[in-house]
């Protein structure tokens, strides 16, 4: 029709006409151009607001399965600590119960596992770029970069504690006491320890079970250090996360 309209007003040399039908042409692009751009941006401001909003709630548990690993990483440290001042004690103080229970904690094999679900979206669907704040781009990259050699130290703590303390325990202790004996804070009625005291009060006075012990608060003392850094850059993250909300 516009067009039909432009050749009359050609073949009658009606320039002025022709050149409003032409300015009603582009005013009408680019108002279109225009509301489709601000559609578009609507869209990414409400995809963000989304996005943003699940991590953050990503993050909040992040940062509760650090803390708690953290915490029972530092009971096994300190169940570590006492245990190896009875050691140096002639005769320990405490009964062989509450020994086994002290060794069973050090056994503990506490994990982190990072929830990143919404990362993943994010990464998949090409919708990382869009989020409003490439410090906030940043640290989430860093975060699951470090959550990657997280795992790796993990593994290597779980094959230590196959090859090492199981082993040793395997040999040299009653393996239902320090094993079984309130772990994990649960009580276990199947596999009831037979406590023999010579066990572990002889254990206790070589060496190699001092050395096992001090391995067990070591891997304990790495682990802490390493999901401690992963805790304070999840803070990080939940804090530029709230500033854009």
């Amino acid at each position: 029709m516009i067009l039909r309209r432009l050749r009359e007003h050609v073949r009658q040399e009606n320039w002025l006409a022709v050149i409003l039908e032409l300015v009603v042409v582009i005013v009408g692009l680019f108002l279109a151009f225009q509301l489709d751009r601000w559609y578009e941006t609507q869209r990414i401001k409400s995809d963000q607001h989304v996005h943003l909003g699940s991590l953050a709630e990503d993050f909040t548990e992040n940062e509760a399965r650090l803390t708690s690993a953290i915490n029972r990483a530092e009971l096994k440290m300190a169940a570590a600590i006492t245990l190896r001042g009875e050691i140096r004690k002639n005769s320990p103080d405490l009964s062989v119960t509450e020994l086994s229970q002290l060794v069973a904690q050090t056994t503990f094999l506490p994990t982190y596992h990072a929830v990143d679900v919404t990362y993943r979206n994010l990464i998949s669907g090409g919708a990382l770029v869009n989020l409003p704040n490439s410090e906030l781009r940043t640290e989430l990259a860093e975060f699951y970069a470090a959550y990657e050699l997280t795992k790796l130290i993990q593994n290597t703590h779980e094959l230590q504690y196959v090859t090492i303390w199981q082993q040793y325990a395997l040999n040299s202790l009653d393996y239902a006491a320090v094993t079984r004996v309130a772990n994990g804070g649960r009580q276990y009625t199947a596999l009831q320890p037979y406590l023999d005291p010579e066990l572990i009060l002889s254990a206790m006075k070589t060496k190699q079970f001092e050395n096992v012990i001090v391995i067990q608060w070591e891997s304990a003392e790495d682990l802490v250090n390493n999901w401690s850094k992963l805790l304070e850059r999840s803070m990080r993250i939940q804090a530029i996360i709230s500033a854009q909300n």
